[in-house]
């Protein structure tokens, strides 16, 4: 909707009535009775004991199995309902062969189309039925409780939707849904010379959360941190998702917006998350999936809820860390296992000058005054472009030290090349890529 000729050339008001009017289809299809029940649901969930929960994770699991051998073309050949003897599903696999892994069941009316973001490679074409959808609002909804907030209190969205047209150039830069009682900020437009509009508007909305890509967030907290203006309204939670984000940068932004940040994990494959509880912990969220951990410690998971397109064993290519594989009790209650966090996603990597993949890059922006963002691009073995948004004190000194840590971490003899740019592109859905390896092999 957003990159029509009808959308970028009505005026603001007609603009705001078709986001209101995309709402209100969205909530009939996502917030209906199933949805209400469904929500009940996955707040007994969460009082459930440990043996209760494991008991359910079992059923959904059995159920799940026995489902994808009778309706999915690439599991009707197994005549177990062992997990183990599933085998583990890779992207290629989804790629090569989508059709063997679409339901038949003709219970299913409608298949709802969806695509990963792509950030690693090519985008997978997926498909969901109608209940797949109702659970992972269900389930986001409930992760907002556990800031403490209700699902219909104000909020702020900071993510992908293209919702004031880049080509224009004056505020306001955001639109209001009113429907889900939320303020949809552009991304897009987010720079130096709008900073101003952005923190007087956010402290005149006064939301009491913040949903955001990390990125998005990010970049509005250098620039707030780096001007004159300050976040004066109490924001009660920030819900991140979608993207990887290192501590420095959650320091930096519950310091500028003065609230704590929740992590969200979900993928558009629809076969795990990952929730953060009150204590700020990190869950895995075993009635949503099945979890399982490879030798590298990468998280292999089978959704319960998608009937269109059941994925069992599916590699999602993240790696977790401190992961609590035997279940020991969390402060918050929950019964659902800890994990320490996501290391990275296996994909975003470079090669250093001997030749050994680097995948975390935390440490290079370290000690680099007024760099805002930073993206690189390995286009030859020996030769880096950095792509920088910077902020007016960022200086020679500054570009000597970058690059002082891009050689000390990838190699003495790996060229650094720097380009200054107003902004660094996004994916088409909108996520930032810290880092892009375009070597030809």
């Amino acid at each position: 909707m957003y990159k029509s000729k009808l959308y970028k050339k009505a005026p603001v008001l007609i603009q705001e009535l078709l986001i209101n009017i995309k709402a209100l289809i969205y909530k009939a299809l996502r917030e209906n009775y199933l949805y209400k029940n469904r929500f009940k649901e996955l707040l007994k969930n969460a009082q459930l004991s440990r043996e209760e929960l494991t008991a359910l994770n079992k059923k959904l699991l059995t159920e799940q199995l026995d489902y994808a051998k009778k309706h999915c073309d690439f599991y009707q050949s197994i005549n177990s309902s062992k997990i183990e003897d599933f085998p583990v599903i890779l992207k290629d696999n989804i790629r090569e062969m989508p059709s063997r892994f679409i339901s038949n069941d003709k219970n299913i009316k409608y298949f709802f189309k969806s695509q990963t973001g792509g950030t690693t490679g090519k985008p997978l074409q997926l498909k969901a039925n109608l209940m797949a959808i109702i659970e992972d609002h269900a389930q986001s909804a409930r992760q907002i409780t556990w800031t403490g907030l209700k699902p219909t209190d104000r909020k702020l969205w900071l993510r992908a939707d293209l919702i004031v047209p880049l080509e224009q150039s004056n505020t306001p830069f955001w639109r209001r849904n009113i429907v889900d009682n939320m303020l949809m900020m552009s991304v897009y437009h987010i720079n130096a010379n709008t900073i101003a509009q952005y923190v007087d508007k956010i402290n005149s909305y006064k939301p009491q959360l913040i949903q955001a890509y990390p990125s998005s967030i990010c970049l509005l907290a250098h620039l707030i941190d780096a001007s004159e203006h300050k976040i004066e309204t109490p924001i009660n939670a920030i819900i991140l998702s979608s993207e990887s984000f290192t501590k420095e940068e959650t320091a930096l932004i519950e310091r500028v917006f003065n609230s704590k940040i929740y992590s969200w994990y979900g993928l558009s494959e629809r076969v795990a998350t990952v929730g953060t509880c009150s204590k700020g912990y990190q869950h895995l969220i075993e009635d949503y999936g099945f979890y399982e951990f490879d030798q590298n410690n990468q998280l292999l998971a089978t959704g319960f809820h998608n009937k269109a397109m059941p994925l069992i064993r599916y590699n999602t290519g993240d790696e977790f860390i401190d992961i609590d594989l035997n279940y020991s009790p969390c402060l918050c209650g929950l019964p659902f296992k800890k994990v320490g966090g996501i290391k990275g996603r296996a994909g975003d990597y470079l090669v250093a000058s001997n030749g050994n993949k680097v995948t975390i890059f935390n440490h290079i922006p370290k000690d680099v005054t007024g760099l805002i963002e930073l993206q690189l691009e390995q286009i030859h073995k020996l030769k880096l472009i950095a792509k920088v948004v910077v902020g007016s004190n960022f200086s020679m000194t500054s570009k000597a030290q970058l690059v002082k840590n891009v050689k000390h971490y990838l190699g003495q003899d790996m060229e650094v090349e720097l380009i200054t740019v107003d902004r660094i592109p996004r994916t088409k859905s909108g996520k930032f890529r810290q880092v892009i390896y375009s070597v030809e092999p």
